[in-house]
């Protein structure tokens, strides 16, 4: 999710916590520790293209580093408080539950973690929100806000508040996750009648929502890409997008190249760039539309090529010149149903 979730959601765990003994400083501690695994981003300038791939997201996010970490500072953090009386458990316990929580809203979304590094490299990602989603952050947010502005001593309600923020936020995940149901459910009934062949190989919500949702099929020779929102009417519309693999031939092997596979989980196309350079974009994430471009623009997508002296160059490049009032408007209209202008853009 985006660093403002997860400072919230880290925050609101500190303030759960601490907020009684510390005060502000219970949210402040939870903040910082809720925000600590993402730091792993500092590193990215120093690796390979390969080894940042699976950096991030990765060994910072795990089980064993969070456990080891609330152990290993519960005393150390305690003694700063001693005067407010703060045990060691307790400010072990705010450790592990703010990077916890942290860990949990990532593995809700498409990316995928590694939370059992270093004995396995399998990530978990959920696909039940999109990893910016107002609707997940503003009641924490509220919560949080309102519990701050109480004083210390009446700790009985700023732990109701900030219990009600976390509370909304919970229910909002559960009617994702009962979207997620029927929209797969109607997606797969709907291929199955349209297409004999295919495989549903992924449903997620598309950006900042979870009413309209992208439904991933994969065949032998490409992907179907099809929506699906409560208020639809009419029959569902497929967008076919080939693989064109063959095309990251001169690659194959490369350290950059494997990495993106193992980071797609398999589910990637390939395609040549307008400067000659190798784009490889990974079929899981959902794309922009805007009506002014006129065609469906993937936002995961890597140029590959060689320096001279050979080496491969992987750097990940987001589509530039965007019209993003645009785009939100499509989607907005696309959420209650209305198909037309969705439908009428080039596929990549």
């Amino acid at each position: 999710m985006d660093s403002l979730t997860q400072a919230v959601l880290g925050a609101a765990v500190g303030e759960l916590v601490l907020g009684k003994k510390l005060g502000w400083r219970g949210a402040a501690w939870g903040a910082f520790f809720g925000t600590l695994p993402d730091l792993d981003v500092i590193a990215l300038p120093f690796l390979d293209p390969a080894a940042g791939i699976r950096w991030h997201r990765g060994i910072s996010h795990s089980i064993l580093i969070m456990v080891a970490a609330a152990v290993a500072l519960a005393r150390p953090l305690a003694r700063c408080h001693v005067a407010q009386g703060v045990k060691g458990r307790e400010m072990g316990g705010m450790v592990f539950w703010a990077w916890s929580t942290h860990v949990l809203i990532d593995c809700l979304t498409t990316y995928g973690t590694q939370i059992f590094e270093p004995f396995s490299s399998e990530r978990v990602a959920a696909n039940l929100v999109f990893i910016v989603d107002p609707l997940v952050t503003l009641p924490l947010l509220v919560g949080l806000v309102l519990a701050l502005r109480t004083e210390s001593r009446q700790f009985a309600k700023r732990r109701k508040m900030m219990s009600l923020g976390i509370g909304v936020s919970c229910v909002y995940l559960g009617s994702a996750l009962m979207m997620k149901f029927r929209a797969e459910d109607e997606i797969s009934a709907d291929f199955k009648l349209a297409h004999q062949q295919g495989v549903l190989i992924a449903v997620a919500p598309t950006s900042f929502n979870t009413i309209l949702w992208r439904g991933l099929i994969e065949t032998e020779t490409g992907y179907f890409l099809t929506y699906w929102s409560p208020f639809d009417s009419g029959e569902s519309t497929y967008e076919f997008i080939p693989k064109k693999r063959d095309l990251a031939r001169a690659f194959e092997g490369e350290d950059a190249l494997e990495a993106l596979k193992w980071f797609s989980r398999g589910h990637w196309v390939a395609r040549e760039g307008k400067d000659g350079r190798l784009v490889i974009i990974d079929m899981r994430f959902t794309e922009i539309r805007t009506p002014k471009s006129g065609m469906l623009q993937p936002i995961f997508q890597w140029h590959l090529d060689r320096d001279e002296n050979g080496e491969v160059r992987a750097p990940m490049e987001r589509p530039t010149g965007l019209d993003y009032p645009g785009a939100f408007g499509l989607l907005w209209r696309r959420i209650w149903g209305d198909r037309k202008n969705w439908d009428a853009l080039e596929e990549f």
